[in-house]
């Protein structure tokens, strides 16, 4: 059996960033697994409000920062040894990743998980990948015991930026062709990544790949979603470049960086990487089965239903 940190350790708040996310929630997950091994957390928000109210209620404390402030990072910060770190697809990670790695060397921190991508790397294509790595440099440099989660995967709830197309025409469409890809949920993630916050000798590697349990391609996705809401949903792929529009237009031209990620992953994983084999990590580090699929399709029924015409 592996070491556990010690007691006197785990009495300290773990804090957690990205505490309120969105896409994927894997801080809300990372928050909410701690809460449920009875650990006390900290959660870090960028602004108070009915998220992170949910949050207080479950019994997480609330930090109120930012990324870019770095006297609220070091409020944040303050007694705690252990922590997840998580920065959206967005600008600015670099920078964010410095505050938080001075911040921390600061306030005392030991040790961090940090929940980064399999496009991380120093001449990956998608600029956010590049960022990533530096991002996961810098936690190595400020000598932390750091354990980098690189997702090797898409999360479910990416389907709902489809929801619109899906929606008004029955389709799903992007530059990703047949390729089958592995698919994973927000919750198992940050479900991983609070396993290995408590105890992170389960594992020697300062890089874990988690894939979840499934690969499929964009049009088996639609397929599942066809079956399951009763209405036909189709997969149709679209250049690049049409990718990238659709995306300008679900994300209301806010932010350029995720949709040069999406874009330029979509164009890397079929000419030069493909997907890793799915692995048992979830089983291996929560003790339970990964969600899957059809059960993310489930319960956003409505979301991914056609409308009538």
């Amino acid at each position: 059996m592996s070491a556990q940190i010690p007691s006197s350790t785990l009495s300290k708040p773990i804090l957690v960033t990205g505490a309120a996310g969105r896409v994927g929630s894997t801080g809300t997950a990372v928050v909410k697994e701690l809460l449920k091994r009875q650990l006390p957390v900290r959660a870090m928000v960028r602004e108070a409000g009915e998220r992170s109210e949910a949050l207080a209620k479950l019994g997480a404390q609330i930090a109120v920062g930012n990324f870019t402030d770095y006297a609220s990072l070091g409020t944040a910060l303050d007694g705690i040894e252990t922590a997840f770190f998580c920065y959206p697809v967005a600008d600015g990670i670099a920078e964010a990743t410095g505050l938080f790695a001075a911040a921390g060397m600061e306030n005392g921190l030991k040790r961090v998980v940090n929940m980064s991508v399999s496009a991380s790397g120093p001449s990956n294509p998608s600029p956010h990948g590049r960022a990533q790595w530096v991002s996961e440099n810098i936690l190595d440099w400020a000598d932390f015991k750091c354990i980098h989660l690189r997702i090797d995967a898409f999360f479910h709830e990416l389907l709902l930026l489809h929801t619109q197309f899906i929606q008004t025409e029955g389709v799903i469409r992007n530059s990703h062709g047949d390729l089958a890809v592995n698919w994973i949920s927000g919750e198992d993630a940050g479900a991983i990544a609070a396993s290995l916050l408590v105890d992170p000798d389960q594992t020697s590697e300062p890089v874990v790949y988690p894939t979840g349990p499934e690969k499929l391609t964009y049009a088996q996705v639609a397929e599942l979603i066809t079956s399951i809401v009763g209405r036909p949903v189709r997969y149709e792929e679209v250049t690049p470049e049409a990718y990238r529009d659709i995306l300008d237009v679900v994300l209301q031209g806010k932010n350029p960086r995720a949709v040069n990620h999406l874009v330029s992953q979509s164009i890397n994983l079929r000419n030069h990487l493909k997907p890793l084999p799915t692995n048992d990590l979830t089983e291996r580090f929560v003790g339970r089965q990964p969600r899957t699929i059809r059960e993310f399709i489930l319960a956003n029924q409505h979301a991914l239903t056609p409308h009538s015409s």
